[in-house]
């Protein structure tokens, strides 16, 4: 019994708790995506951004900052704020890259500018992961990898990753990255356009296309380098060229064999000198490599003779530099003196997409030294313009200049920033050239002309090439240009469908006939109809649609007529004998394994018809059978029945009564009246009674044979609690319960479709919302429940029980329970402390149990409480709404109210909640009451309170 009451109220409870469910769309994820790049950009990541707050400027000023705080006298300012940049980019930190795959993320990372001590150990990392900025659900230790995999992932789904470092020696020390996003893709959406291109199944003319238009979903070329890129540090290990200028703060490695053997590592110190012991002062600062080589040499030399000399640089000098303008991450960077332009834009971020790629200035002393285009070093590999920095250096990115787009089929369709003339060539070669599958006839260029509207100019090529014409024809900034595709339909084709071994397209060659495609029998596939093949066909000249009939046997034949000529885009359609002619059946009833219909063949006996059925039952007659047959005669159809004998026809195969069958026939097998199968046969008895198990009935047999032959009911029975379940209500049960929920599912969403068109404020908006959610989540959970398929039944002494109602027929698969006493009832529902408390005989009415559950509280609706009985029944407040109720065990009419009723051991009294607010919400009341009915056959009540 405690299972009754377990799933009432929680459609109701749900009404006051449920949250709206969120599924994020493309464009609240990219909203999503900003809003977290803004948030970053926000963030202080140092005392450098702490202290230019301070001053009120952003975390990241830029050039103009600079020059209103140098304008101002605040140099000192200026410099500590510098100095402040410097430390924080000296810090230990861990650079992440993430890289979307289907359904899973691969997640690499370095650590940048951390010293490892040997007392420390090495350094551990856990990758940390969730759904929700700054809340990680999960958390895997990897050890010292620097790699790992997240996998099982929601493709669409926007994941966050944060990094953790840990000393293994010293677990109090921690280092965390920032927190980076990504969001996994399936595998046809991270496809190239041109993979997404053999993707597509090829069609013909007859085939319903659908051009797809120009994807305009562009991005600015070049960015993704920076983004992509982790940043390098300090480059120590890079090897120095000959006119690399020696400074304070690089070491030189030297090596010395021959008449005298030594090896140092010499420091350049501040006066640019370095000391040789027995050698004396050498200064080498402002000398290039090459020169500082010769004249540590010559200094050696005059003291010593017969000698090899060789030198290296050793570590090299930090650099301070500015990066300045749109970038990412503008200000003062402290890079190896071996860094060039590229490098220390890389540690800043790289520019902002508002920055240039075509015009990055190089600023010394004032003066600019070079404009470096990384179009060039992008698109060419020239590094050429990529200048190595010293200290002191400003790099200065402007705003972007001119743009123009290029859409559709080109090899790198992207938007494109212009440097000087651009002609329409020159921004095709610029994405990489007009694929295979691009349409030349026509390149479009839309434009804004004059700031005042949008124009649409069409240009072609000359057989294919970019001829003088569209050379010629000047871009201009914010132009878009536009490459159709070839049309998809396939030329030069013809199509062979249906039912042969290799159907698809065929080249065609003019003059080809049907034989052609069709050679002969070994084309096709068993049982094709040779009377009729259709063949569609484009007429010309307005291409309408024409079907051809041909009669392939015919055709085989060398039938002109049949094997006709065949035209471009004509397609051949084989059908098989069963598309064409009505399948021939026969059918099997009574007591066979698997009676049905089954196909007809010629030769096929009652002896197949039995076999494919599965064989005859145990219990079936096979001294008789009947087939039922139709014949036909002129417009009449008559009907004759045959007796067989199954027996003679399955031993020995009787020709007499081995039938050959025809179509349509019908075999009759019985079987042996009274006979119950070995599922219907058995009961089961459970609880107190004094032998339960499982028992076998016969047919007619009644519930109290079955009890006395169990030995009858134990001392501690508690018959008005006895649970009665049968196999053939509870699927009729189940159905109900099916059609009901569905039904109300239906009604849900039609709420929800019409919600926001009658709801009367945002209130009354958000909490119906909330409440149809929650409705629909408690009817996911009934979706997985099974009807119990009880009967309501009142147990009594075996010699009452006998002559009562309640004493039924047992089917097989029937189930009685008999618990013991329980001693306790429930009160459940809105009362101020649900619990079970233990029967008073004494004081047993609702009004004492009600009082000790604290009473109702504001919201229980105490006109609707009822009692759910021990034995399944329902009595409800409103059926003593008079002070009269009716007493069915006594058999008379009781007076006084409802609260004054009595409630037995195992009973619970419910107190539904008070939903009148709104006309929405009493409709929601009538859903929630439908469900609890739903809960109730299942059996299931109290889960809802769990």
């Amino acid at each position: 019994m405690n299972k009754v009451f377990k799933w009432f109220f929680l459609p109701v409870l749900i009404i006051m708790c449920a949250s709206t469910a969120y599924s994020a769309t493309e464009d609240e994820i990219q909203k999503a995506l900003d809003q977290k790049k803004f948030n970053d950009n926000l963030k202080p990541e140092s005392s450098y951004g702490e202290n230019i707050r301070g001053m009120g400027l952003q975390a990241n000023p830029n050039i103009d900052d600079l020059k209103s705080i140098m304008d101002k006298g605040s140099q000192a300012e200026l410099d500590n704020t510098r100095n402040q940049s410097v430390e924080s980019l000296r810090k230990p930190h861990i650079a992440v890259r993430i890289v979307p795959g289907d359904g899973l993320l691969k997640i690499s990372w370095t650590v940048q500018n951390y010293q490892q001590n040997a007392e420390d150990g090495q350094l551990k990392f856990v990758v940390n992961s969730g759904t929700e900025p700054g809340k990680y659900s999960k958390s895997v230790e990897v050890g010292t990898t620097d790699s790992f995999t997240l996998r099982e992932l929601k493709n669409h789904q926007i994941y966050f990753i944060q990094i953790t470092a840990y000393k293994s020696r010293q677990k109090s020390y921690q280092m965390l990255s920032e927190e980076n996003s990504a969001i996994p893709l399936p595998l046809e959406e991270q496809s190239s356009n041109l993979e997404k291109s053999f993707f597509k199944q090829k069609s013909t003319l007859l085939d319903k296309v659908e051009t797809s238009p120009v994807g305009r979903d562009l991005r600015q070329f070049g960015y993704g380098f920076f983004r992509n890129s982790l940043p390098s540090g300090v480059l120590d290990s890079m090897p120095a060229s000959g006119n690399y200028t020696l400074g304070s703060g690089d070491s030189l490695n030297i090596t010395i064999w021959g008449s005298l053997s030594a090896k140092y590592e010499l420091p350049i110190d501040r006066n640019g000198e370095i000391t040789i012991p027995k050698v004396g002062v050498i200064g080498v600062s402002g000398l290039t490599y090459a020169q500082a080589s010769e004249a540590i040499k010559k200094a050696i030399s005059r003291f010593y003779k017969n000698f090899e000399l060789n030198v290296t640089l050793g570590k090299t000098r930090t650099i301070q530099v500015f990066v300045v303008g749109e970038v990412e991450k503008p200000g003062s960077l402290q890079v190896s003196s071996l860094s060039s332009i590229i490098d220390a834009l890389s540690a800043a971020g790289g520019p902002s997409r508002n920055g240039t790629l075509r015009n990055v200035r190089l600023m010394r002393d004032g003066k600019m030294i070079s404009e470096f285009d990384l179009y060039q070093f992008m698109l060419t590999g020239d590094r050429s313009k990529d200048e190595r920095l010293q200290n002191g250096d400003t790099i200065l990115v402007p705003v972007i200049g001119p743009v123009v787009a290029v859409a559709g089929e080109v090899k790198r369709p992207a938007i494109y920033e212009m440097k000087g003339n651009t002609s329409l060539a020159d921004a095709i070669a610029m994405a990489g050239g007009i694929t295979a599958a691009g349409y030349t006839g026509k390149i479009q260029v839309e434009r804004i002309a004059n700031n005042t509207a949008k124009i649409i100019l069409d240009y072609s090529s000359h057989e294919g090439q970019l001829d003088n014409q569209t050379g010629s024809v000047k871009i201009i900034d914010r132009d878009m240009i536009k490459i159709s595709s070839v049309q998809e339909a396939v030329r030069d084709v013809v199509v062979l469908r249906g039912n042969v071994t290799r159907p698809g397209e065929y080249q065609f060659r003019k003059g080809m006939r049907v034989k052609d495609l069709i050679a002969g029998y070994q084309d096709l596939l068993p049982e094709s109809y040779l009377e009729s093949a259709e063949i569609i066909r484009l007429a010309l000249p307005d291409y309408h649609k024409e079907v051809l009939s041909i009669s392939l046997r015919k055709a085989f034949q060398d039938s002109e007529k049949d094997n006709i000529e065949l035209q471009e885009q004509d397609t051949i359609r084989v059908f098989s004998r069963w598309e064409m002619q009505e399948k021939p059946v026969v059918a099997i009833n009574g007591f066979v394994k698997n009676p049905g219909t089954y196909d007809f063949y010629p030769g096929m006996t009652v002896r197949d018809l039995i076999a494919a059925a599965g064989s005859a039952k145990r219990n079936a007659i096979l001294d008789f059978a009947e087939l039922t047959r139709v014949s036909i005669t002129g417009d009449k159809a008559k009907s004759s029945r045959i007796q067989i004998n199954l027996e003679k026809a399955l031993s020995n195969g009787d020709p007499e009564n081995n039938l050959l069958l025809q179509p349509d026939d019908v075999l009759i097998v019985r079987g042996i009246s009274e006979w119950v199968e070995a599922t219907d046969r058995f009961v089961t008895l459970k609880g107190e009674v004094k032998f339960p198990g499982v028992y076998s009935v016969t047919r007619g047999e009644k519930l109290s044979s079955v009890i006395q032959r169990a030995g009858g009911y134990t001392a501690k029975a508690y018959l008005n609690g006895a649970k009665f379940t049968r196999r053939s209500v509870m699927e009729i049960q189940q159905k109900r319960m099916d059609e009901i929920i569905a039904r109300t599912e239906k009604d849900i969403l039609q709420k929800q479709f019409a919600l926001s068109y009658v709801a009367a404020s945002r209130e009354e908006l958000e909490g119906t919302r909330a409440a149809l959610d929650g409705l629909l989540k408690s009817i996911e959970r009934l979706k997985s429940l099974k009807a119990e398929g009880r009967i309501v039944i009142r147990l009594a002494a075996l010699e009452k029980l006998k002559t009562s109602s309640y004493d039924l027929e047992m089917e097989g698969g029937d189930t009685v329970e008999i618990p013991p006493r329980p001693n306790v009832v429930n009160v459940m529902g809105q009362v101020y402390n649900q619990t079970t408390f233990v029967h008073l005989p004494d004081s047993s009415d609702v009004e004492t149990y009600l009082s000790k559950a604290g009473g109702p509280t504001r919201d229980a609706e105490t006109s609707d409480m009822y009692i759910i009985k021990v034995d399944g029944s329902v009595y409800s407040r409103q059926q003593s709404s008079f002070g009269i109720k009716w007493n069915d065990d006594a058999r008379k009419w009781n007076l006084g109210s409802f609260m004054a009723s009595s409630m037995d051991p195992g009973d619970t009294l419910v107190v539904p909640q008070k939903l009148e607010r709104t006309a929405w919400l009493r409709d929601i009341k009538d859903i929630t009451t439908i469900l609890s009915q739903v809960a109730l056959t299942a059996g299931s009540v109290f889960l809802w309170f769990k």
